[in-house]
């Protein structure tokens, strides 16, 4: 199928398969933007999921801190946590640089 394109494009003066590719490359850039602003409602939209679920734990741990718990233990409890949240961070970020990563990769693609 690619060999088919090519030969057609051959066939063309040099001025018509520059703006074939130009609107090819435009089509590619269109693409890449929707999808960029998906990714970017997706990710605002877990940030405030994130943000809810955070803030609904730390007023029950700060209610269990002040009704059941000792200082000592509620600390001890909490760095579990963290852990969890700082790994949840670390995946979030690696995701967002996998998805620009395919965006740089799919952006060299089309200038070629």
């Amino acid at each position: 199928m690619e060999s088919l394109i090519l030969n057609e494009l051959l066939k063309w003066s040099p001025s018509a398969v520059a703006v074939a590719l130009a609107i090819a490359v435009m089509f590619l850039i269109k693409k890449v933007d929707a999808n960029a602003k998906k990714e970017e409602e997706r990710a605002a939209a877990l940030r405030a999921e994130i943000n809810k679920t955070l803030n609904n734990f730390g007023e029950r741990l700060t209610k269990v801190e002040h009704d059941f718990v000792k200082k000592e233990d509620f600390y001890r409890d909490l760095s579990g946590w963290k852990g969890e949240i700082n790994r949840l961070s670390d995946l979030i970020i690696q995701q967002f640089m996998a998805f620009s990563q395919n965006i740089i990769q799919l952006l060299s693609q089309g200038k070629k």
